[in-house]
């Protein structure tokens, strides 16, 4: 009885660490990726706003 709990405790306690692990993972790719388009995202959305007018007066004269 001992060691079939333990062996059922054992394989949830590794299964919660696993998914842990998991989630852990995917929430730093995500902060990843926020920081990736905070700091160049911003900066060419600004850069494509300041531009946009001098391409336009290029474009259509």
């Amino acid at each position: 009885m001992i060691p079939e709990f333990y062996a059922t405790w054992r394989q949830e306690t590794d299964r919660r660490n696993v998914l842990a692990a998991q989630e852990a993972e995917r929430q730093h790719r995500r902060e990843l990726w926020d920081d990736i388009l905070m700091y160049v995202g911003i900066p060419l959305l600004v850069a494509a706003v300041l531009v946009a007018p001098t391409v336009m007066q290029a474009v259509f004269g």
